[in-house]
């Protein structure tokens, strides 16, 4: 099954060609350095971002020329949950250096969210961060609701509605108490 997956990737077939050696072989062989060296943290947030992004990329790439729509939403999905551990992982950098074999563990983690078997993308998403965003998207239109609405509340329709006008306010700048503002004043 891994030899027919490697069979699409022409740097596997050229490695086969020259050395003899089964792509398969050659495969893990990369696999396992670069195991090792995330463990042994030498360069361990690049080969793992790389792996997070370089792999969902070549896989969005192939789900874009198919006809079907699951893969797609597989790898929209993938995108949105990985987005936000990364926006997560930046406000929380110092709790990354506290904890031993973090990039092992972050291998791991978007290893099981791009593998079609566990669509632990998926998972993340429709348990996790769609009802967070419903939630919130929730409360941001009842507080606009609220900001909205009218200052006065109008009356019960049992309370009787008062016919009347207010008054103009008077004119408190005039010299003269009882001058009125349209009639000329006599001299």
């Amino acid at each position: 099954m891994a030899d027919a997956h490697l069979a699409k990737i022409p740097l596997a077939q050229a490695f086969q060609e020259k050395t003899r050696v089964p792509k398969v072989y050659g495969a893990a062989g990369v696999a396992g350095a670069g195991l090792l060296l995330v463990f042994l943290n030498i360069g361990a947030a690049l080969l793992v971002n790389l792996t997070g992004f370089g792999y969902a990329a070549f896989a969005s790439m192939q789900a874009i020329e198919t006809r079907g729509q699951q893969d797609d939403a597989q790898w929209l999905t993938y995108w949105v949950v990985f987005g936000m551990f990364n926006v997560l992982e930046y406000f929380a950098g110092f709790v990354v250096y506290w904890f031993p074999f973090y990039y092992l563990a972050k291998l791991g983690f978007l290893v099981w969210m791009m593998m079609p078997g566990t669509r632990g993308a998926e998972r993340l998403y429709y348990s996790g961060i769609k009802p967070l965003v419903l939630h919130v998207r929730s409360t941001r239109r009842k507080t606009t609701v609220a900001e909205s609405a009218p200052e006065s509340v109008p009356a019960p329709e049992s309370a009787p509605v008062m016919d009347t006008v207010p008054a103009p306010a008077q004119d408190t700048t005039s010299a003269e108490p009882n001058a009125k503002k349209d009639e000329p004043k006599s001299e």
